[in-house]
Parts: structure tokens; sequence; C-alpha cells
């Protein structure tokens, strides 16, 4: 954990063992990993394609709750994939070329929102990611 984030927990008054034990390991309650190339347009932010990823992920049965989003370099992507291999990924960028028992990859909502063509091509991908979240 960043040593600033330590401070400051300890300046409210927050118990070390309460941050102390921070692992790297994302938790287990996560169906689904949905990364990004680092993007202007990110859907980690507020703005019109997070709106549409939280429409594309509840026409799925997904909350918000039951996905992580992930906003990473193009040259971290390949290492992530390695990293998570039981994890059920979605990579949000048709640019990315990587393979994966788990691993769906699809446009990303900004494109989706400049093109509206590609809305078929993502759904056909996202009814996939459903059939696997069974």
């Amino acid at each position: 954990m960043i040593p600033e984030r330590n401070k400051y927990l300890e300046a409210l008054g927050i118990p070390d063992f309460l941050f102390s034990s921070v692992s790297n390991e994302l938790p287990n309650k996560f169906k689904l990993l949905v990364i990004e190339q680092d993007s202007e347009e990110s859907f980690c932010q507020s703005g019109a394609s997070q709106d549409l990823l939280f429409k594309m992920l509840a026409s799925i049965g997904l909350g918000l709750n039951e996905c992580d989003l992930i906003s990473l370099a193009k040259s971290e992507i390949n290492r992530f994939i390695k990293e998570h291999p039981q994890d059920l990924l979605l990579i949000m960028d048709s640019s990315i070329d990587a393979e994966g028992k788990s691993l769906f990859i699809t446009h990303h909502p900004k494109d989706i929102i400049k093109n509206p063509k590609l809305k078929r091509d993502s759904w056909e991908v996202l009814k996939k990611v459903k059939l696997c979240l069974k």
C-alpha cells in the first residue's frame, strides 16, 4: 500500500490491522474483470463511455459490484492477462490481440458511441460472456 495512504489512515485513527495486510490480489467477489487501454474517454470515469458500459453489463445481468473496471497501458495488458488466467476477462479494445480460455475482446464503449454499427458485434461477445457466467 502507498505510504501516504498509511499515514492518512493512521491520522484518522484507523487501526493498523485494517490496512497493513493489503494484498495486490483482486478480491474473489468479482465475476468479471473489464479492461481497457488507457484512454481519455475512459469508462473508469463518469461520462458517456461509462454510462454505456454500465448498460452493456446490465444487459447480461451484471451489476457494478460484480465487476472490476481496470484501465491499463497497452504494454501492461498481456502481462495482466497472464497473471489472471483463471479470471473471466473482457477487454474493451478491438485493437488488442490476445488469447485466453476465459478472455473476450470487444469494442470500447467510446468506439460504439462513435459508430453504432459496432453494437451488434459487441452484443455477440457479451452473450458469450453471459454464458461463461452461468
